[in-house]
C-alpha cells in the first residue's frame, strides 16, 4: 500500500513527493496513469490516494490546471458506476474541487447524463454526484487570470513606454494571488509584480520579501525610497493590488516594462502565482475611484470609464 502511494505520486511530481515541500504536479500525463493505476488496487489503497490528490488540488491552482487540462472530470466521471460507496464519496468531493475551478460543456452533458434515471430508477451514485452541482457556482477569483510558473524569464514583458497619453500621472490596479512552489522557503527569493524601469535603471517595483510587499521608487541611480507594507500574504489567496504615480513622478520614458518579474527576469525573481486583468489608467486615481473598482471584484475584466 506504501509502496503503490509512493509511487504513483513519485510520478505526479517528477520525485519524492511532499506536501508541504513538493506537491506541484509536473507531468500532466502521469494522472492518466495514476487513475488507470487504482483501478487495480484494493479499496484503502485508492481511498489513502484519492485524498491526498484532492489535499493537493486545493494547495495549488496550478495542480488543478493540470488536472483541468487532460481531462481528469469526465475520466473519474466514467469510471463512477464501477467504484465502492467510500470511494464514490472521495471522487465527489474531489470532482467539486474541480468543478469549481473548470468545468466544460463536454464534462457538463456527462455529469447531467449521470443523473438521469431508468424507470424511476437512480443510477449509482448519482445522488452523490449532485453535491457536484452545488459545489460548481463556489468559485472564488476571476474566470481568467495570467498564470505565471515561477520559471526563469516566466513573465510578461510589456513593449516599451515611450510616452503616456497623457502626462497627467498614472495607476496600476490588479488583483493577484501567489501560488509558491512549496510552502517553506517562502523567503528565499524577491517575487516581482510589476516593474517599470528607464534605460538607467530609475524607475518603479514592486517585489516581496517574505510575506512582506517592498514598493520601490528609484528617482536616480541609487537614490529614491521604498515603502515596505507589512501585512501577512497568505498563498493561494486573492488581494488587491493598486499603485498611483502623479505627474511629479513620471519619468519621460520606461525602456524596461515586465509584469510578474524584475527587469532581469531570473528564476529568482519572477513572480509563481496568478494576476487577474492589469489595468493601467492615464491618471491618478482618487481613493474614491480606488475603492469603486475594488467593489467591482476579481473577476471584473471590462473596460472601466472613469469620469472626472
Amino acid at each position: 500500500l506504501k509502496f503503490l502511494s509512493s509511487y504513483a505520486f513519485l510520478l505526479l511530481v517528477g520525485g519524492e513527493f511532499d506536501l508541504e515541500m513538493n506537491f506541484i504536479i509536473q507531468d500532466a500525463e502521469s494522472i492518466t496513469c495514476m487513475t488507470e493505476l487504482l483501478e487495480h488496487c484494493d479499496v484503502t489503497c485508492q481511498a489513502e490516494i484519492w485524498s491526498m490528490f484532492t489535499a493537493i488540488l486545493r494547495k495549488s491552482v496550478r495542480n488543478l490546471q493540470t488536472s483541468t487540462e487532460v481531462g481528469l472530470i469526465e475520466q473519474v466521471l466514467l469510471k463512477m458506476s464501477a467504484v465502492d460507496d467510500m470511494i464514490a464519496d472521495l471522487l465527489v468531493d474531489m470532482l467539486g474541487v474541480l468543478a469549481s475551478y473548470s468545468i466544460t460543456v463536454k464534462e457538463l452533458k456527462l455529469l447531467f447524463s449521470m443523473l438521469r434515471g431508468e424507470s424511476g430508477i437512480w443510477p449509482r451514485h448519482a445522488v452523490k454526484l449532485l453535491s457536484v452541482l452545488n459545489q460548481m457556482p463556489q468559485r472564488h477569483g476571476p474566470d481568467t487570470f495570467f498564470n505565471f510558473p515561477g520559471c526563469s524569464a516566466a513573465a510578461i514583458a510589456l513593449p516599451p513606454i515611450a510616452k503616456w497619453p497623457y502626462q497627467n500621472g498614472f495607476t496600476l490596479n490588479t488583483w493577484f494571488r501567489m501560488d509558491p512552489l512549496n510552502n517553506i522557503n517562502v523567503d528565499k527569493d524577491k517575487p516581482y509584480l510589476y516593474c517599470f524601469r528607464t534605460s538607467k535603471g530609475v524607475g518603479y517595483s514592486a517585489h516581496f520579501v517574505g510575506n512582506c510587499l517592498i514598493v520601490t521608487s528609484l528617482k536616480s541611480k541609487g537614490k529614491g525610497f521604498q515603502h515596505c507594507v507589512k501585512y501577512d500574504f497568505q498563498p493561494r489567496k486573492l488581494y488587491h493590488l493598486y499603485n498611483n504615480w502623479d505627474l511629479s513622478q513620471l519619468f519621460s520614458s520606461y525602456d524596461k516594462c515586465f509584469l510578474g518579474s524584475s527587469e532581469t527576469a531570473d528564476a529568482n525573481r519572477v513572480f509563481c502565482g496568478q494576476l487577474g486583468a492589469v489595468y493601467v489608467f492615464s491618471e491618478a486615481l482618487n481613493p474614491a475611484q480606488i475603492f469603486a473598482i475594488h467593489q467591482l471584484g476579481p473577476g471584473y475584466k471590462v473596460v472601466i470609464t472613469i469620469l472626472l
